[in-house]
């Protein structure tokens, strides 16, 4: 499911709520039907941060690139995250 850049942010939050890590954010554009992924906008979770655990620094860096990659134009985002 695609999600605009508001919701993709909710769903980062929410998964650190949950305690649950974003692995992979895929920015792309909504063109009416349908995603268009852009594979110069996919994000990957930080290893170094899932070894430590660290699932609310991970998730914020998460939350950073929606809103960098937003300011860009990207206005359709695809969240990846763990179980």
């Amino acid at each position: 499911m695609a999600l605009t850049p508001k919701a993709a942010k909710e769903v980062c939050a929410e998964a650190t709520k949950r305690n649950k890590f974003v692995w992979i954010v895929e920015g792309g554009h909504w063109l009416s039907p349908g995603y268009r992924p852009d594979s110069a906008t996919r994000w990957d979770a930080r290893p170094e941060l899932e070894k430590a655990n660290k699932i609310k620094e991970n998730n914020e860096l998460a939350i950073q690139n929606i809103t960098e990659d937003a300011s860009y134009g990207y206005n359709a985002f695809m969240i990846t995250l763990s179980r």
